[in-house]
């Protein structure tokens, strides 16, 4: 088994869609979790649709590890004083192929990219761009 650090690059949103009665510009922000490990973006105070977060967060990572689940999975919210956060939607990142090549190699790396944000498994509620790579320890 081998050991290593994942580095999630959060950049930019594109066409985000949040639901909001009173129509002001949405303040997105991101919920990202990998196995547990849970890390938050900073929220893009009136960004509307097209906020830029540019933040990078580190997780533990392990190859082959226990379960079988390799996903970075991102809830992207729309955050509100009012009446609580809105969800908008999910992003989930399958890394197994980048944890097998780093493990093998050293390091490895999924270069920044758009993924859409569906929202409950269905509707296509804009984009996120990220970038993901993974460097071995020891």
């Amino acid at each position: 088994m081998a050991m290593g650090m994942l580095e999630v690059h959060l950049i930019s949103g594109k066409g985000l869609q949040a639901h909001d009665p009173l129509n002001k510009p949405i303040d997105p922000y991101v919920e990202i979790n990998y196995k547990g490990q849970e890390r938050m973006s900073k929220v893009a105070k009136n960004a509307g649709p097209d906020p830029v977060w540019n933040e990078k967060f580190k997780f533990l990572a392990e190859y082959p590890g226990s379960g079988g689940d390799f996903l970075i999975l991102f809830k992207v919210m729309d955050h509100d004083v009012i009446d609580g956060d809105d969800y908008i939607g999910d992003v989930s990142i399958d890394v197994k192929d980048l944890l097998v090549e780093g493990v093998r190699k050293g390091w490895s790396e999924l270069p920044p990219r758009m993924y859409q944000v569906i929202a409950h498994k269905l509707y296509f509620k804009g984009e996120i761009e990220v970038g993901v790579s993974f460097k071995r320890q020891g």
